[in-house]
C-alpha cells in the first residue's frame, strides 16, 4: 500500500499519550473500588470500564506495534525495542514486591524464603506466567484476593502481540497473502473464540488469545490505512458511535465492536490538537498500570480504609501511584529506551 507521506509525517502528533493515561487510570480506580470493597465506591464501578480500557490498550498496541515493527531494521532490532521498554520495570516490580513482601507476610523469614510457593511466584511471574502463582506465602491472605498483582495478565497478551507481529507480517510478504483477508480471518477467528467462551461464562479465557486478537488486529488495519481514515475520519466516526452503542449497551455482543470501538480510539488519537503533547514530560502509563494493584492490596492488608476516611486514602493510593510510576519513568524506564527515543522525548519536553 502507498502512503500520502504528507499525511504520514504527522503519524507521530497523536494523543496516544493521553489515552493510555486515561485507561491506566480507569483501570487503577476500577481495582481500588473492587478491592478496598467499600460500600460508597460500588455504585461508581460502572463508570470504570476495566474491559474497555484493556481493549484500548490492545488497539493501540496493534497501531504502534506495527509501526514499530516496520521501522526496525532487523526483527532483531524489533524484539529488543520491545524487551528494552517492557522487561526493566516489569522485572523490577516483580523481584522487589517477592523480596520485601516478607515484611507483611504471616510466614516468618525463613519460612517465607525457603516456601516453594516464593520460588513457583518468580519463575511463574518472571516468565509472565502470572496465573500459574499470583500469591506470595503468607501475603494479603486476608484480603479479598491473594493476588500480588492481578493487573499483570495483559502483559503475557502483550508480549504474545510483540512476538506474532512478525509472523504476521511474514505471511503475508512471503506467502502473499492480502493483508485484508488475512486480517479478517484472524478477526473472525478471535471474535468467534471470544464470543464462545462469554456465552458459557467463561470471560476469563474469553479475555486471554485469541479472544483479544480482534482489538489487536483492529490496531494494525487502522494503522496500514493511515492515510485512508485520517482523511475520512469525520465522516466515519458517527456510524461506529451509533454501532459501539448499540453493542456495548444494547444488544450486548462483542462482532463489530473492536472495529468501531478501535476507530473511536483511532479517531480521538488524532483530532483534539491540545491534547498533543500531554506526555511531554514522560510516558507514566505504564508505571500506573503495573504498580496500582500492589500499591491498593497494601492499604488493604494494614484495613487503612477502615480506619480513615476511604475518599482521602483513595486520593493518597493515587498520588503513590503517579509518584512511582514518574520515578520508574525516569529513574528506570527512560535509561533502556532506545537513543532515538530518548531524544524524541527530549525534543517533546523543550518545546514546551
Amino acid at each position: 500500500m502507498k502512503f500520502n507521506y504528507k499525511l504520514l509525517n504527522n503519524i507521530n502528533i497523536n494523543n496516544f499519550d493521553f489515552l493510555r493515561v486515561v485507561f491506566a487510570i480507569t483501570v487503577a480506580v476500577a481495582h481500588l473500588i473492587e478491592l478496598s470493597e467499600v460500600e460508597i465506591f460500588q455504585p461508581y464501578e460502572v463508570l470504570f470500564n476495566t474491559r474497555l480500557a484493556i481493549n484500548g490498550f490492545f488497539i493501540i498496541s496493534g497501531f504502534l506495534i506495527a509501526k514499530s515493527y516496520e521501522s526496525s531494521k532487523t526483527i532483531k532490532e524489533y524484539v529488543f525495542k520491545r524487551i528494552r521498554r517492557i522487561v526493566p520495570a516489569y522485572f523490577f516490580l516483580i523481584i522487589f514486591c517477592a523480596v520485601s513482601f516478607f515484611l507483611i507476610s504471616k510466614n516468618s523469614a525463613a519460612n517465607y524464603f525457603l516456601s516453594s510457593q516464593f520460588w513457583e511466584y518468580l519463575a511463574a511471574n518472571l516468565t509472565f506466567q502470572n496465573y500459574i502463582e499470583p500469591c506470595l506465602p503468607g501475603v494479603f491472605e486476608g484480603n479479598m484476593i491473594c493476588a500480588v498483582n492481578g493487573a499483570l495478565w495483559t502483559i503475557k497478551v502483550e508480549e504474545a502481540f510483540y512476538l506474532l507481529i512478525p509472523f504476521f507480517y511474514f505471511l503475508i510478504k512471503f506467502k502473499k497473502n492480502n493483508i485484508y483477508v488475512f486480517s479478517i480471518i484472524i478477526y473472525l477467528i478471535s471474535i468467534s473464540y471470544y464470543n464462545y467462551f462469554v456465552s458459557i461464562d467463561m470471560y476469563r479465557i474469553a479475555k486471554q488469545l485469541p479472544g483479544a486478537l480482534a482489538f489487536f488486529i483492529s490496531g494494525i488495519v487502522f494503522y496500514k490505512n493511515f492515510n485512508f481514515f485520517i482523511k475520512w475520519k469525520h465522516y466515519i466516526i458517527l456510524p461506529c458511535l451509533i454501532l459501539f452503542f448499540m453493542e456495548q449497551y444494547l444488544f450486548k455482543i462483542n462482532i463489530l465492536k473492536p472495529v468501531v470501538f478501535g476507530f473511536m480510539v483511532f479517531y480521538i488519537a488524532y483530532s483534539f490538537k491540545s491534547l498533543n503533547n500531554f506526555g511531554k514530560y514522560g510516558d507514566f502509563t505504564y508505571g500506573i498500570y503495573i504498580y496500582h494493584f500492589p500499591t491498593i492490596q497494601i492499604f488493604v492488608h494494614y484495613k487503612l480504609f477502615n480506619k480513615y476516611n476511604p475518599i482521602i486514602i483513595s486520593l493518597v493510593i493515587l498520588l503513590i501511584v503517579f509518584v512511582l510510576a514518574v520515578l520508574s519513568w525516569y529513574l528506570l524506564e527512560l535509561r533502556f529506551l532506545p537513543r532515538n527515543r530518548r531524544l524524541r522525548q527530549k525534543k517533546l519536553l523543550l518545546k514546551s
